[in-house]
């Protein structure tokens, strides 16, 4: 749960939130056991705050669906596409578990979230 929280405590948000957090890091632990590798987070739950200020950097504008602000998106580093690969690997496993994954390799990392997006597709683009 640490892990998600990054700087805060879940009791900083409120309870339908805490809740999302808590499906959130049930249903990634599973597939992380699964994996069988070391899994870093690079960005759990934001405050509307961080999420301003993570866009600000990026140069453009914060998109305000966001999961991360529901608490129910986690991003994961994938430097080399190893974790990627292995989602689509096992599209099944991401079914049983209810996870799903944005599929942009733009970026080092894999964006899970545990709502389907608008198009209901497991892997989606952002």
């Amino acid at each position: 749960m640490n892990e998600l929280l990054h700087n805060h405590v879940i009791t900083d948000f409120n309870l339908d939130i805490q809740n999302n957090l808590e499906d959130l890091l049930n249903k990634i632990n599973i597939f992380r056991e699964a994996y069988g590798k070391p899994m870093i987070v690079t960005s759990g739950i934001r405050t509307v705050e961080d999420h301003f200020r993570l866009y600000k950097e990026k140069g453009t504008k914060a998109p305000m669906g966001s999961q991360h602000l529901q608490g129910r998106a986690v991003d994961i580093y994938d430097e080399d596409g190893e974790l990627m690969k292995y989602c689509k690997e096992n599209v099944p496993l991401l079914e049983s578990i209810g996870l799903w994954i944005e599929d942009d390799n733009s970026v080092p990392r894999v964006h899970f979230q545990t709502v389907p997006p608008k198009s209901g597709h497991r892997f989606f683009k952002p």
